[in-house]
């Protein structure tokens, strides 16, 4: 197997110059041999790639619609050793979900290990929370950084059989427009004050655990959900800010109402989000292992 696509490379290089010698000039190679390499690759493929003369190369109409598929090709193999690369240098791949770039602790994490393992290749990819779950399993992934929650503080995390670490956590609370009564009541508002009352609702872009469980809070609060056309925290915050509404606060986020919203706990709220690390069990790469071992021992299972 060619893992340099060698004669896909000289056929390009041929091409974009418009000549063999500077093409070989390019390539570092004599024209002499590029000039062999070229009607090798003609010979296999079947058809000519070029129209010689004395003065000019120009590409054939097969070689015009060979040429496209030859670039794709090259990048193909660019990314397949690139990946080959990765393995062999045991890089880390940490999943994180994309609302977590806005997480201190999160940051805190990756940053620490980066300085503290600057031999370890680090690739963070950002993915919504369902492709979080699907790519550790695959293995596309070695840690995946999301959101989790829990009814209290002693409640286990949705691990669905991978192991998980609590890095960090915040108690649920609820964003109060500043021209709202209850937003200059001294300490916790009751769960009763949201009775019937509008509150934002955020949609699954921070887990399908975080959705269903702010929900139930809510409604077992008797406080009326409000859907809004963007769900995730920040934004429902926001848009809330300009109706008057209330919003949740799942405690990550700051005040994107722009001074317009006051975070106050509620009575009887003792639910929690929580930012997880999880990683699948078994046998780890190098760079992996030295990640997980930083995070101490892991937490329960809920």
């Amino acid at each position: 197997m060619d893992l340099d696509a060698r004669p896909y490379r000289a056929f390009i290089a041929v091409a974009d110059t418009g000549s063999f010698s500077r093409a070989a000039e390019v390539l570092h190679v004599s024209q002499p041999a590029l000039s062999a390499q070229i009607k090798e690759f003609e010979r296999r493929l079947g058809f000519a790639l070029f129209a010689r003369s004395s003065r000019t190369v120009a590409l054939t109409p097969e070689g015009r619609l060979f040429i496209d598929r030859a670039r794709r090709l090259v990048t193909e193999t660019d990314w397949a050793n690139n990946a080959a690369r990765e393995i062999r240098l045991n890089q880390l791949r940490i999943g994180a979900a994309h609302f977590t770039g806005d997480i201190a602790e999160r940051n805190a994490v990756i940053d620490s290990f980066r300085h503290d393992e600057p031999d370890v290749p680090l690739r963070v990819l950002r993915r919504s929370p369902p492709q979080l779950h699907d790519d550790l399993d695959r293995g596309d992934v070695d840690v995946a950084l999301l959101l989790d929650f829990a009814e209290d503080e002693r409640g286990g995390i949705d691990a669905r059989g991978a192991i998980g670490w609590i890095l960090a956590e915040r108690p649920l609370a609820l964003w109060i427009p500043v021209t709202h009564p209850l937003a200059h009541a001294d300490g916790p508002v009751t769960a009763e004050a949201l009775r019937d009352m509008p509150v934002g609702m955020i949609d699954r872009s921070h887990g399908v655990g975080v959705a269903e469980g702010v929900g139930r809070i809510l409604l077992q609060s008797g406080a009326t959900l409000r859907s809004l056309p963007e769900g995730d925290a920040r934004s429902v915050a926001r848009q809330c800010a300009q109706l008057g509404w209330c919003a949740i606060d799942l405690g990550w986020f700051g005040d994107s109402g722009g001074g317009a919203m006051r975070s106050h706990k509620v009575e009887g709220w003792t639910a929690v989000t929580r930012l997880i690390a999880l990683a699948r069990p078994g046998d780890r790469r190098d760079g992996a292992r030295r990640f997980i071992d930083r995070l101490g021992p892991a937490a329960g299972h809920g």
